[in-house]
């Protein structure tokens, strides 16, 4: 009688988990590889929590809508990967949890990673996502032309600028990472960034772009292009090769493109922080560096299995493999984890890990503010078409940019009004 129990309840504890519904996971913008890769290694999660997980896989460009149309029908997933500045969008709208105020252990899973990669993912306290992969700015130069100007170590921009004419006349300039593209505010915001501003003032309420630090890193900025005259575009890979280019900045993916693709310059370069600018006594090598960040859904009805899935997705052990089977399953890829100490377990030389960890540590991203990122961005981007390609004054450029974004603070004031004051009551009732 007791074996026929025995295998009953066995075969009732099969059937719940035949038929237990799996944690629904969205990302955004992995290739099919790194997408097999993760679906071959949530068996652990799996096997660990006893929860299926199905994936699905977005594109960068119709991510957004893809997300607000899910919001809006009630048809969320558990967990969303996405954009770090669009989650406090979607948070403040009431679609997605604050995970600090939520989960006793966030403290533990925040310490992962490098504090300012939140900066995107928080607005009044709360925190909306955990970063799981990172995007570092750093530099790359060639060594073998630096040695014949007579340097090897590039620390700040005024460094920089007292080298171009030399480098430029033996045929050879530096690149910044974005041009005048739409992504100009990545470049706008380091310099911006190492003169101690920002997109916005502290306390959120105004635009930072007319503080007197902006105006000179403006001005820094274009001067590079106007004075120094440094490339608007430029193929960077095949530029750096021949020697077009000495020095460039870029992301990690570089780093890799150039080991696997350039054979004709190996032992001729090195990866670097990219230059800074002095403070007193110290150098501000700030640049962008931050990730993709994992949400809950207020809508999902698995929110604990959801938090144990970026826990387990965040957790060292799984970064590190995650990292390792990218770059042997992916020729020429590579992937930098947000963990910090996974960072550490990259196929990477010692003297390269160290780097990229500290351009993390000293990197940023962008502070979330109430108007739409594509928006002020694009005042960005038009202020320095305006000083570089128009010749508009660039204070007067950049002062223009700071009006029009004042302006849609205002606006965005008023309309996010009802949601601010719903998401401090809620934090209010839980930290009671």
């Amino acid at each position: 009688m007791k074996k026929i129990t025995f295998t009953v309840i066995v075969f009732m504890l099969l059937s719940v988990l035949a038929f237990a519904k799996p944690l629904e996971v969205w990302l955004t913008g992995l290739t099919n590889e790194e997408l097999s890769i993760f679906k071959e290694m949530s068996a652990d999660y799996t096997k660990q929590y006893g929860v299926e997980v199905v994936f699905s896989n977005l594109s960068w460009g119709d991510f957004e809508s893809r997300f607000i149309l899910a919001a809006a029908s009630g048809e969320t997933p558990d967990v969303g990967g996405m954009g770090p500045l669009f989650a406090p969008e979607l948070g403040l709208r009431g679609a997605i949890i604050d995970l600090k105020t939520t989960f006793t252990d966030f403290n533990e899973v925040y310490s992962r990673i490098a504090p300012n990669f939140f900066r995107s993912l928080t607005y009044k306290g709360a925190y909306f996502g955990i970063p799981y992969n990172a995007n570092v700015t750093v530099a790359f130069q060639r060594n073998d032309i630096l040695a014949q100007i007579g340097t090897l170590d590039i620390k700040t921009w005024d460094e920089m600028r007292s080298i171009l004419p030399k480098a430029q006349s033996k045929g050879s300039n530096m690149a910044l990472q974005w041009g005048l593209t739409e992504n100009v505010y990545a470049d706008l915001n380091m310099f911006m960034w190492q003169n101690g501003t920002d997109d916005y003032t502290n306390d959120l309420a105004k635009s930072g772009f007319d503080a007197p630090e902006s105006i000179k890193a403006f001005k820094e900025y274009v001067d590079l292009y106007n004075k120094y005259k440094i490339p608007k575009e430029i193929p960077f890979f095949q530029a750096f090769s021949t020697g077009e280019l000495f020095y460039m900045l870029q992301y990690q993916n570089m780093y890799t493109n150039l080991r696997t693709a350039a054979p004709q310059i190996a032992g001729k370069w090195s990866m670097v922080q990219v230059p800074g600018t002095s403070q007193g006594k110290d150098i501000n090598r700030a640049a962008s560096a931050g990730g993709a960040a994992l949400t809950i859904f207020k809508n999902s009805r698995m929110k604990n299995e959801a938090w144990n899935f970026i826990k387990w997705m965040t957790e060292e052990k799984t970064q590190a493999e995650f990292a390792k089977l990218v770059m042997a399953k992916i020729p020429g890829s590579i992937f930098v984890p947000a963990n910090r100490q996974a960072v550490l377990k990259l196929d990477m030389p010692k003297e390269d890990l160290q780097l990229m960890l500290r351009a993390m540590d000293v990197g940023s991203t962008s502070t979330y503010g109430l108007v739409a990122p594509k928006l002020r961005r694009r005042y960005l981007q038009f202020a320095a078409q305006e000083a570089i390609i128009q010749g508009v004054d660039a204070e007067t450029a950049i002062r223009k940019a700071a009006n029009e974004h004042n302006a849609e603070i205002k606006k965005k004031e008023k309309e996010y009004a009802r949601f601010i004051d719903t998401l401090l009551k809620e934090q209010s009732k839980k930290n009671k």
